[in-house]
């Protein structure tokens, strides 16, 4: 039984850390983020058919 916890741990480390490092990483970038104008939403309104 514990040995069956500890695979699955160590199949799921790399992706709970490859997550770990992006959210840590969009944390750091949104402050750029957010000193942009926004004027985006506008550029990707789709069309009234």
């Amino acid at each position: 039984m514990l040995k069956k916890i500890l695979l699955v741990l160590l199949i799921l480390a790399p992706s709970l850390l490859y997550l770990y490092i992006v959210n840590r990483e969009e944390k750091v970038e949104t402050p750029a983020e957010q000193t942009a104008p926004v004027h985006n939403p506008t550029e990707y309104q789709t069309p009234d058919h």
